[in-house]
């Protein structure tokens, strides 16, 4: 694929996968148009505000209906226990649930680095759990902003990639301290997709690296189901699901 401008949106192309060619036809936007929120928590992190007495489930699935999105991705801290849960509530919708996780990582001197990890369509809650033991993450991270992974960000990728998985750098922006990893991610790791939490931190991009092709999204890091779409990417697609997902945020094996 040519890269394109860097851009909070972004204009891709995939080829739809058959077991999913049903849904994508259901779900399909005007010319190809998707609506993406690619960080929603759910009642499995620690920091979720439900409300009393509401299937979370369905009712995230409605929001998101309303809130015009075709594609949402789970990514609770430490947890997949909500994701069989998801893709249950969305089964016959037109709305696609991505599986993912977040992980708190060290690089360097930094011990704050999220990575929001996002697999197929066909990872299931145990698929997430069986790649948090691969790293050691302990029962008791679940849903923990608290807990920073003991590996290396090395060993981390490559279990991520061992299971289908890749990641996205969350709010790198956030913090100095985040921000002081932004080199090593982009030059060494090859990382060329990021969310940001501040749309005006793309500059930073363009000046360091005016030759490095960037995507770069504002997700809503949702923690309750009005934040859900909150903050969005409209991406033209031919497949709104995990491969053309992938397309947009592999990382440049060749840093």
């Amino acid at each position: 694929m040519g890269r394109r401008k860097s851009t909070d949106r972004i204009d891709v192309f995939a080829e739809a996968s058959s077991p999913l060619r049903d849904k994508i036809e259901k779900s399909r936007s005007k010319k190809g148009n998707y609506v993406l929120d690619l960080k929603v928590n759910s009642p499995a992190s620690m920091s979720y505000l439900g409300v009393e007495g509401l299937d979370s489930a369905p009712a995230i699935v409605r929001l998101s209906k309303v809130k015009g999105l075709d594609v949402i991705a789970i990514t609770d801290l430490y947890s997949g226990e909500f994701i069989d849960r998801m893709i249950a509530a969305a089964e016959g919708s037109p709305l696609t649930v991505i599986p993912g996780v977040s992980l708190r990582c060290r690089l360097g001197a930094c011990d704050e680095l999220i990575l929001t990890c996002l697999f197929p369509e066909s990872t299931r809650s145990a698929d997430i759990q069986s790649f948090l033991t691969a790293l050691d993450v302990p029962a008791s991270a679940k849903g923990s902003s608290e807990y920073i992974l003991t590996h290396t960000l090395d060993k981390v990728l490559h279990t991520l990639e061992s299971f289908s998985g890749v990641a996205i750098p969350s709010r790198i922006d956030k913090t100095p301290n985040r921000m002081s990893t932004l080199g090593e991610l982009v030059e060494t790791y090859g990382f060329r997709g990021f969310d940001l939490a501040y749309v005006d931190s793309q500059h930073v991009f363009k000046k360091r690296w005016p030759k490095l092709k960037f995507h770069l999204f504002s997700f809503s890091d949702a923690n309750a189901l009005a934040q859900i779409g909150s903050r969005i990417a409209r991406v033209r697609l031919a497949t709104p699901g995990f491969a053309g997902i992938k397309e947009i945020i592999a990382r440049d094996q060749q840093a």
